[in-house]
């Protein structure tokens, strides 16, 4: 149909020139096969100057099918003001006396082709054990959070203008629109949590044809009011020891899974062409790598798909072992 195919054409206009070339990259790759009241002040400050957040876009292209942007709009305002979105307090983790999470938004709605879930963490300080950084820390993770769903649904709304413009002006009807179906989706996870630090992973994702997710990562220091680094973790030579770890992982993967593919590393006695450019090898980690504390609370550092590897590799997750002394 001519409105499948114009869209198409709109789609690979507005696609990223790095995606294009890993796809073709992969393609060819795998052809050749070889509290306080002064709190608000201070948090909206946070907000915009906290580098807190750790965002792993893993998104492909997608060919979005979905509704109209006022399904967004309920969302957006749905979990900041309905009662019908309150949160689900049963199995509450708790971080020793100072902090709790729970689900401070949770809801669950289909409104025609749209289907949305979500539930959203909120970090909660005991306002009598607490201390006033972790009051301030705590603020400043949930308005993080709040604006990170708002700012993805925002996106969402704009990627629905644009398509179901498009889809109508190329010989769609409102009928077929109406047939297709999209999900809405965010959901997060407490990854590690102790008697001070905690680590959370947030991940938002829409899904019609194809599927795209945006993760996040944040992770913590209540107890000094911060966020946690590497170099907490994993001390002063923290770049070092990441890249050799990841580097050796690499290498075992290539060499003993034949399936397993990094651009630019290949199995010891590989002859042939390197056909990736140099910068998409992996060869340092940077401050701004992403990453979250497994049960043990050693780091595992996140990769985007297609960041260091083919896309059917997809988030690539290397853990890291902390030093006996760390």
């Amino acid at each position: 149909m001519q409105h499948l195919s114009s869209f198409a054409t709109v789609w690979r206009i507005t696609m990223n020139n790095r995606n294009n070339i890993i796809f073709d990259k992969s393609r060819e790759a795998y052809n050749n096969m070889v509290i306080p009241s002064t709190l608000n002040s201070k948090v909206k400050e946070a907000v915009n100057m906290s580098p807190g957040r750790k965002h792993t876009n893993s998104r492909i292209i997608i060919t979005v099918a979905s509704t109209a942007a006022a399904i967004v709009i309920l969302f957006i305002a749905g979990v900041n003001t309905s009662t019908a979105f309150a949160a689900t307090l049963s199995d509450i983790p708790i971080i020793g006396s100072i902090v709790k999470v729970v689900t401070g938004r949770s809801f669950s709605e289909k409104n025609d082709n749209v289907t949305i879930n979500v539930d959203i963490p909120q970090i909660d300080v005991d306002s009598t054990s607490a201390s006033d950084a972790a009051h301030v820390t705590a603020e400043q993770v949930n308005a993080i959070i709040q604006k990170t769903v708002d700012d993805y649904m925002q996106e969402q709304q704009s990627v629905i203008d644009d398509y179901k413009k498009s889809f109508l002006e190329t010989g769609g009807t409102i009928d077929e629109w109406n047939q297709r179906t999209i999900d809405l989706t965010a959901r997060y996870e407490v990854k590690y949590q102790d008697d001070r630090c905690l680590s959370l992973y947030l991940y938002m994702y829409m899904s019609a044809f194809a599927f795209t997710q945006d993760n996040y990562y944040y992770n913590y220091d209540f107890a000094a009011g911060r966020e946690l680094t590497l170099k907490d973790i994993l001390g002063d030579d923290y770049i070092n020891i990441a890249n050799r770890s990841i580097i050796d992982q690499i290498t075992e993967q290539v060499n003993s899974d034949s399936n397993a593919m990094y651009w630019g590393y290949y199995p010891a006695g590989y002859s042939g062409t390197d056909t990736f450019e140099n910068t998409d090898k992996f060869t340092t980690i940077t401050d701004d790598t992403s990453f979250y504390l497994n049960s043990d609370g050693d780091p595992v550092i996140c990769f985007p798909k297609y960041s260091i590897a083919p896309g059917y590799m997809g988030v690539r997750e290397f853990v890291i072992k902390r030093q006996s002394n760390s």
